[in-house]
């Protein structure tokens, strides 16, 4: 069955994660004049990209421009994300997109796309090229697909997590199947007393349910380059406080590691943060680390809910739900491809990502920025700028071959 669809797959600014406009807002604040560089990478490429396919992107990228926040839209958002300023909405206001910062080709049946720009601008660009990207691939390349029986599907899934107690909510439109696959996750849903809400803001502001997120690893990549790479996450964090004073309190420890992570998460930042996510690496190794950590600090861990989206499932989610319970701590789950992109084993989902590879100085200094992780073969970035990252925050030899 081929499944093209309408070419304005993306019709509200707002069809985004909550956290891109959070990182905007504090980009825009603190470092208005950084300029950025972004590349996508496709984890399991197939080389079975078309020219057909790429025409369909290029032409859903340039539908982008015509995007803008109506008035409908921030009436709910000053009523919702109270959070940020007037200003904040008056940049938004006044945002177009512009696909000159956009780069897109193939090469051996392989997407190549990369972003540039100033950061405060092409912050905005990540999920909705991943969303689009996905979308086609989908509609021009596996095609043999069908939405058959997928509410039955999805309803399932609301009631086992339902009844084993998850909170839970949807992260899925990075790597969505389309915009109606991600909507069904939130109709569906919504009426389950445990569904948290949606990363996607339009989704939120659509169905009556609760915006979510914070921050993403590119905030604390930015700070590596503009700060100090040994000490990123102190940087990141604190000036992550200094624009929300104590709202969006979740972080994210696993950029360069959990190690490095709590070298700089003292006892100040452990009591102001609410939550920590776990992104990558073994869930319960994490979990038991960041449990020893907050017992150290003197800090009741059972009041630090615990947060999980490192592609969990309903299987997943629920042993890991049982096990905090039985340790007498919460927590909670971000749940995204395995709900908005769980066609069967016949059409898998798509592992994609755009990551920050490169931070210009507003006085002209270029830092190639990487990203690391728990999970090794998640590693991003330039090869060299990997080196140093390993030796800065593990210890290995820069003369150490690739693998290690």
């Amino acid at each position: 069955m081929k499944n093209v669809m309408n070419s304005a797959a993306i019709v509200s600014i707002l069809d985004d994660d909550l956290y891109k406009f959070s990182m905007q807002n504090a980009v825009l604040r603190l470092y208005p004049d950084v300029r950025v560089k972004y590349r996508f990478t496709d984890r399991r490429a197939k080389g079975n990209w078309t020219p057909e396919a790429l025409q369909a992107l290029k032409r859903k990228i340039k539908n982008l421009r015509k995007l803008k926040l109506t008035a409908e839209e921030r009436t709910w958002c000053e009523a919702n994300l109270k959070w940020f300023n007037r200003a904040y909405w008056d940049f938004l206001g006044n945002y177009r997109f512009d696909p000159k910062e956009v780069t897109v080709s193939l090469k051996d049946g392989k997407l190549n796309l990369e972003i540039d720009g100033l950061w405060c601008r092409t912050i905005l660009w990540e999920v909705k090229l991943l969303a689009l990207i996905s979308e086609t691939y989908y509609e021009y390349i596996d095609t043999d697909w069908s939405d058959d029986g997928q509410d039955e599907q999805m309803l399932s899934k609301s009631i086992r997590l339902t009844d084993e107690g998850v909170l839970w909510g949807d992260f899925g439109t990075r790597r969505r199947r389309n915009f109606a696959a991600q909507e069904r996750v939130v109709r569906i849903c919504k009426g389950n007393p445990n569904f948290t809400g949606t990363s996607n803001v339009h989704l939120a502001m659509k169905h009556g349910v609760k915006a979510l997120g914070t921050m993403a690893h590119e905030w604390i990549m930015g700070h590596a380059a503009l700060f100090s790479l040994e000490h990123a996450n102190k940087f990141a964090l604190e000036a992550w406080q200094s624009v929300y004073q104590g709202e969006l309190g979740t972080a994210l420890p696993d950029t360069y590691g959990t190690d490095a992570f709590l070298r700089d998460f003292g006892s100040t930042l452990a009591r102001l943060f609410d939550s920590v996510r776990h992104d990558s690496g073994p869930w319960q190794k994490w979990a038991e680390k960041m449990i020893a950590h907050y017992k150290s600090l003197g800090i009741n861990w059972t009041s630090k809910p615990l947060g999980f989206t490192d592609g969990n499932d309903v299987d997943t989610a629920i042993t890991i739900n049982r096990w905090i319970k039985e340790q007498g701590g919460k927590c909670w789950f971000g749940i995204g491809t395995s709900m908005s992109n769980d066609f069967g084993p016949e059409s898998p989902a798509v592992s994609i990502v755009i990551k920050l590879v490169e931070v210009t100085h507003p006085n002209g200094k270029v830092v190639k920025v990487v990203k690391l992780s728990d999970t090794p073969e998640k590693a991003s970035g330039d090869a060299d700028a990997i080196r140093v990252a390993k030796w800065t925050h593990f210890g290995i030899p820069l003369d150490a071959p690739a693998a290690a």
